[in-house]
């Protein structure tokens, strides 16, 4: 990839992130918490599959298409696009109207989810401690704006009700699009290797993956975290709001406390570089189980608030190491399908865990579907361990270094 760049490129686009995903956490709570008014655990958990299914269903096309268009100029029309969206959901009455609008959005995302990733490595420079450097920036403004996004959404939903949050979140996302007017890095479209296959091109993401002995025993167990901590995503909104009568507020809260988590997670992973990877993801997945345990058996809200950002800090250290390794054990070239792929598998996770947050709730309700759920994360965690001494490999396979 050649790229042309200024220096205050990332700083534009990590303040676009930060703003962008704080009013999307906006509207997410604002969707939810309409949705389960209907008091029923199945909208709640359509609403995150109709976010997460076109990820893994469009992950090929998306990936390629990142590799081939030039990034930041589609980053710029997915933010309009999604800021129409946003739109008719404010206006759209009924549960099957939101659901087909968020899986509008969803769309959008699987594209630019990966994408902002992808971009990493061109804001990082040429060093591989650089670009993954500028990963954990992203990642840390993303979930910075994912822990503001809940509490200001639910003092929004208090005031205004569910649908002008989703007005918000559109005003920001075509701001958002502007920005990225302004931002010179570009990620220049790899060309296609003469004689290769559409069908080799489509796969090449998903191939990194599979054929990279690292990449192939991080994701199963990785997949297993991410699903299960998804159970607790579709849980939580009835945990606070019935369980522990904290109403949005409650629920907004749990939300940012975990998000806070993720940021401070996320940010210690370049200070712990010199620890085996698959050791970070490991113990970041057993305090995630820890956090979603102390939760449910919490008495209240407060002692779940305090479960929640140690969940946080776990779930933050898990996932951008993960991330970290995919972005070093790829080619710059493969970058968008890599990181489509990675993505289609984890959405695909998450989508089995609202799929299992809804049957959970209806079988055991909210507390025992948050136990559930720490137990199979712990699982992942003694699985992400024993890995991690069976390889037995330590900083060189691409953590970055302070």
């Amino acid at each position: 990839m050649r790229l042309r760049s200024r220096p205050s490129d990332l700083t534009v686009i990590v303040a676009a992130c930060l703003a962008s995903q704080a009013t999307g956490g906006v509207a997410l709570l604002a969707l939810a918490l309409r949705l389960s008014q209907t008091g029923s655990g199945w909208a709640v958990a359509g609403l995150w599959l109709a976010g997460t299914v076109p990820a893994v269903v469009l992950a090929p096309v998306t990936g390629l298409v990142l590799d081939r268009v030039e990034t930041v100029r589609l980053l710029r029309y997915l933010s309009l696009a999604a800021a129409l969206v946003d739109i008719g959901l404010a206006a759209v009455p009924g549960v099957a109207g939101v659901l087909v609008l968020a899986a509008l959005l969803g769309v959008a995302g699987a594209a630019s989810a990966p994408g902002l990733l992808a971009i990493a490595g061109p804001l990082g420079g040429q060093s591989g401690p650089g670009q993954a450097r500028s990963l954990t920036r992203l990642q840390a403004a993303q979930w910075a704006g994912a822990t503001i996004g809940p509490a200001l959404g639910a003092g929004l939903v208090v005031v205004w009700g569910t649908r002008v949050p989703l007005l918000v979140d559109g005003a920001a996302l075509t701001l958002l699009a502007a920005g990225l007017g302004a931002v010179r890095t570009r990620r220049v479209p790899a060309v296609k290797p003469p004689g290769e296959k559409w069908t080799r091109s489509l796969g090449a993401g998903l191939l990194v993956l599979v054929e990279n002995p690292l990449l192939r025993q991080l994701m199963l167990p990785v997949a297993v975290v991410v699903a299960f901590v998804n159970v607790a995503t579709v849980v939580e909104v009835f945990l606070a709001t019935r369980v522990f009568g904290a109403g949005p507020l409650g629920y907004g809260g749990l939300v940012a406390v975990w998000g806070a988590g993720l940021v401070l997670g996320t940010l210690a992973v370049p200070r712990i570089s010199r620890i085996h990877p698959l050791l970070v993801t490991g113990v970041g997945a057993a305090l995630a189980a820890l956090g979603l345990a102390g939760a449910g058996l919490s008495p209240g809200l407060g002692l779940a608030l305090v479960a929640y950002l140690g969940g946080g800090v776990g779930n933050g250290l898990e996932m951008n190491s993960a991330r970290v390794l995919v972005q070093r054990q790829a080619s710059s070239e493969t970058h968008g399908r890599a990181f489509a792929a990675y993505f289609a598998v984890v959405s695909g996770a998450a989508a089995v865990g609202a799929l299992l947050g809804g049957v959970l709730l209806g079988a055991v309700g909210p507390r025992g579907a948050m136990e559930v759920a720490a137990l199979l994360v712990a699982a992942a965690a003694v699985w992400l361990v024993w890995l991690s001494r069976r390889t037995n490999r330590r900083s060189t396979v691409g953590l970055p270094t302070r």
